[in-house]
């Protein structure tokens, strides 16, 4: 028997989810091309001691995702686990872990990283050199768990609905294409390809605020 208290918060949860992922995918689109993913330290701390805001704001937002998205998982995972509850216990599982890894790394570079942008750029030669090795604050430097594991969970549970009568068709499509974007932002970070990462921010800030949120008004029908 599905918790209808469950459903209602998770609702409720992916509806400001979704939102949330409107401004941050909004605001990573406006970021100078000097403070996206992957580029070198020598482009990017320089930039982010210049203009931190910005990316500041998108890394509250994304903390707020993490704390978020603890709530839907076990919400939608309840709602279509019925005939798959292997793949998609598993799948929550890594997905919890991935939500709270997010939050947390987002919070450390919240704290960390004006203090190594300044460092940096009134260091010398020798000083540039060791923070350019070591200046990354993320506990999850190549979107294993914030991306990897939260899309495959996205992935596997849209790939379970979308074989049940009872869960809109066209919102298990759109989940699958939303789970392959996420997890094309570790492959484009693990390999240093800008293409990936940038498809999947483009099209992730129109298919993920969709996604979210039909989700959750589903949920919230479901309870």
């Amino acid at each position: 028997m599905k918790n209808n208290q469950v459903l209602r918060l998770g609702g409720m949860f992916a509806i400001l989810l979704g939102l949330a992922k409107l401004f941050s995918g909004g605001f990573y689109l406006l970021l100078s091309p000097d403070l996206r993913a992957e580029v070198p330290a020598a482009k990017f701390l320089p930039a982010f001691a210049q203009n931190p805001s910005l990316l500041t704001n998108l890394f509250w937002i994304e903390a707020l995702v993490g704390v978020l998205g603890v709530a839907v998982i076990p919400a939608l995972s309840s709602l279509v686990e019925e005939g798959n509850e292997g793949w998609v216990r598993w799948a929550r599982s890594l997905a919890t872990m991935g939500f709270i890894l997010s939050a947390v790394g987002y919070t450390l570079s919240i704290a960390k990283l004006p203090g190594i942008a300044a460092a940096f750029v009134k260091g010398d030669a020798s000083t540039q050199a060791a923070l350019a090795a070591v200046w990354k604050s993320s506990i999850d430097l190549f979107g294993l768990w914030g991306y990897g594991a939260v899309g495959l969970w996205i992935f596997i549970v849209n790939l379970s609905a979308s074989k049940r009568m009872d869960f809109p068709k066209a919102l298990a499509y759109l989940g699958i294409v939303y789970g392959i974007l996420f997890l094309l932002v570790p492959i484009g970070t693990v390999f240093k390809m800008q293409t990936p990462l940038l498809a999947a921010a483009v099209l992730g800030a129109t298919v993920g605020p969709v996604w979210w949120i039909w989700t959750g008004m589903t949920l919230r029908n479901a309870s």
